[in-house]
């Protein structure tokens, strides 16, 4: 007497049975690793909540650093993309979606001042004005609507 014939597809079942659990397990590691990315980068758009972990509070949105402030901005910019940055003499001044932070020299070190965009672009209009622009003394990057050149 033979070996009974195995049935066509025997024993694929198993081999399909894997490849659901491993697509799925594939998939969640995929979905973990996202998740854990945007946990760690979140928080890199603006440096709002790391300068009053590093830097010596001295009175609502000021802080005081040792750090002349090329060197402060240069820390800071390193962590955190800016938008855009304005140095002048008389300070260095760094624009965030959420935050304007100004690095102003004082005395053997620097004064750091944290705004809203609206405070910061009011504040410091003088220096950060015709780089920033804007209709309205707003931190914008609106060019008008209308007719004419250059836009």
């Amino acid at each position: 007497m033979s070996p009974p014939k195995p049935r066509p597809g025997a024993g694929q079942g198993r081999e399909r049975g894997l490849k659901g659990p491993a697509i799925g397990s594939m998939l969640l590691v995929g979905l973990g690793v996202t998740v854990l990315l945007l946990a760690l980068f979140a928080g890199r758009t603006s440096p709002r909540g790391w300068i009053p972990q590093n830097y010596t509070r001295v009175a609502p949105g000021t802080y005081q650093a040792q750090d002349p402030p090329l060197r402060v901005a240069s820390r800071i910019t390193s962590r955190f993309k800016t938008e855009h940055r304005v140095y002048t003499p008389g300070g260095i001044f760094l624009r965030y979606h959420n935050a304007v932070v100004a690095i102003l020299p004082s005395g053997r070190g620097s004064r750091i001042t944290v705004d809203d965009p609206d405070r910061g672009y009011a504040r410091y209009h003088s220096s950060v004005g015709g780089a920033w622009g804007g209709p309205g003394g707003r931190a914008s990057s609106f060019r008008g609507g209308g007719p004419g050149e250059g836009k």
